[in-house]
């Protein structure tokens, strides 16, 4: 584990070439992921001028940054604020491209080359979802902040890598086994009690989806589950099909395999 920072920029416009940071937001943590600093800056554009769909997106109008400072007066402290850290941001081509516009712009010398993570690339390559928007995580992940905001979406990002993380990363849990909720479930059974925690149907055959090499979905029925490590949020479980194979799975993706109109519902991402 290293410490890092969570960014991300409101703008003007979707070009860095062309349009301007209206605010900057960033979150650090340490190596434990606990917050430890925070920066929040409103950015007067050169322009003066702020368009009506991004303030209408952002609630950020003109009159908000009318009196802030000027983006050559605030990025060096934010590139202090970045320095020796790793960088997290969702979308990060996006914003690592406003970053480097403005480090050409304001002719910045030796800047730093920044290690950055993108959490929506490895939320595509960790999960299964819908949609991958960052708006979308916040009823995955249980926050209700306000979306389009700097700092506000720093935080839901942070949640987000944080998850990724336990994901992709996974420490072990320290059982107890007199106490341990999954102590009995050894043998793969898979009980009402079981069925409960993880919130899958009670009465209902389980069943996985897989894709074949026509990526087309093929089904299986689930014989056998057992939990092999409890997250902060969710579990990794290891499944026995009908034919002994046996698979990997988080539970929240195993519980949207439940739904009738799974497949359906996939097909409509493509």
């Amino acid at each position: 584990m290293e410490k890092y920072v969570v960014f991300d920029f409101e703008t003007t416009g979707l070009n860095a070439q062309k349009n301007e940071i209206i605010q900057i937001g960033a979150v650090k943590f340490d190596e434990n992921d606990v917050e430890i600093a925070r920066f929040n800056q409103l950015i007067q554009p050169k322009a003066h001028f702020i368009p009506k769909k991004i303030t209408e997106i952002t609630q950020i109008a003109w009159e908000d940054v009318a009196s802030e400072p000027r983006l050559a007066d605030v990025l060096p402290d934010f590139l202090n604020f970045l320095h020796g850290n790793l960088l997290i941001a969702h979308n990060a081509p996006f914003d690592m491209g406003f970053l480097y516009q403005a480090i050409i712009e304001l002719d910045i010398r030796n800047a730093e080359h920044f290690e950055v993570y993108d959490t929506l690339a490895e939320s595509k390559r960790l999960l299964k979802m819908k949609s991958y928007k960052l708006e979308r995580f916040k009823d995955v992940l249980g926050i209700e902040l306000r979306s389009h905001d700097a700092l506000n979406d720093c935080l839901i990002t942070a949640k987000l890598y944080q998850y990724l993380q336990e994901i992709d990363h996974p420490k072990p849990v320290v059982e107890n086994v007199q106490g341990s909720l999954f102590s009995d479930f050894d043998d793969n059974t898979i009980t009402v009690e079981i069925r409960r925690k993880i919130g899958l149907p009670i009465t209902k055959d389980l069943v996985y989806y897989h894709k074949d090499n026509n990526k087309n979905w093929e089904r299986f029925d689930v014989t056998g589950l057992q939990v092999q490590q409890e997250y902060s949020v969710g579990y990794s479980l290891t499944l026995t099909l009908y034919n002994n194979e046996k698979v990997r799975i988080h539970s929240d993706f195993f519980a949207q395999m439940q739904k009738v109109n799974f497949v359906t519902e996939m097909m409509k991402e493509l």
